[in-house]
């Protein structure tokens, strides 16, 4: 198993034929992926929590500050911090209609208001910003919320990332912002989603950029900033084609897609229409 190429777009490729993380996560619960990726014609999910929705948000504001930066063609400073103010000013325009959330959007759990995540946006932007001047500082931008193939002789491997800088060192980075906390080790399948994503980052960037001094790096932001990194090394490289080879034909195999009830449940937007969540 090898790499045959990569490419900064998506080509037409048949489900079969796909791996991503988000298709990994996913089919943990197959009823779940069946309804996002197999089923056709295909559906609109019923609901989107406020969870996804604020991440989103995020990541769009952020990636209009870094094209902004990239434009300019400057180095990143501590001056290019976010305005806080700003960043809760447009969430609400955004996801405030009369005091409540817009469709498709909703608060899942009936303890949490939206001054609640109103809070969590304004300490994830504030830890962004500290985060910005210890670890960014001097960086050039390359490339800002772009898409990533890798393809190999068997299946296609497809992603997004959010940031790529070069350091001060000469270093590539891709960056990819995190609004919740950082997996632990002990939540292994959460743990083990993370590495090989980052891995899969890695091995772009090595094929891409024809260097190997490249990383992927996860940057949690809920809690301070939590930093998850990987380089690029060969058994890197193996190790993860050999897992996501394996991924695929298990998919590939299926059958059926029956549900399997879990402690994401209550936040998935397939729950109305799934018969195990219902029942």
């Amino acid at each position: 198993m090898k790499v045959v190429s990569v490419a900064s777009r998506y080509s037409e490729q048949p489900e079969e034929l796909l791996i991503t993380i988000s298709r990994v996560k996913d089919a943990a619960c197959p009823y779940r992926y069946f309804k996002g990726y197999v089923e056709r014609p295909k559906a609109e999910k019923s609901f989107e929590s406020i969870e996804a929705g604020l991440g989103n948000f995020f990541h769009s504001y952020v990636e209009k500050h870094f094209k902004r930066i990239l434009a300019s063609d400057t180095l990143i400073t501590s001056n290019h911090t976010l305005d806080v103010s700003d960043v809760v000013a447009n969430f609400r325009l955004a996801f405030l209609w009369e005091g409540r959330l817009p469709a498709p959007y909703k608060m899942v759990r009936s303890t949490y208001g939206i001054d609640d995540f109103i809070q969590r946006l304004q300490g994830v932007a504030t830890n962004f910003n500290s985060f910005l001047v210890r670890r960014l500082s001097g960086h050039r931008v390359v490339g800002v919320e772009g898409e990533l193939q890798i393809r190999t002789e068997q299946f296609y491997i497809r992603g997004k990332y959010d940031l790529i800088t070069q350091d001060p060192g000469g270093d590539m980075v891709l960056w990819d912002w995190k609004t919740g906390s950082a997996p632990r080790p002990e939540y292994y399948e959460d743990f083990r989603n993370e590495k090989v994503q980052l891995g899969i980052y890695a091995i772009w960037m090595r094929h891409k950029y024809g260097t190997a001094a490249v990383r992927g790096t996860a940057v949690y932001l809920r809690d301070g900033s939590v930093e998850l990194s990987e380089r690029f090394q060969a058994s890197v490289e193996a190790e993860v084609l050999l897992y996501a080879d394996a991924w695929r034909r298990r998919l590939n195999a299926q059958t059926s897609y029956p549900p399997i009830l879990n402690n994401l449940c209550d936040w998935c937007g397939w729950n109305p229409v799934c018969p195990a969540y219902q029942g």
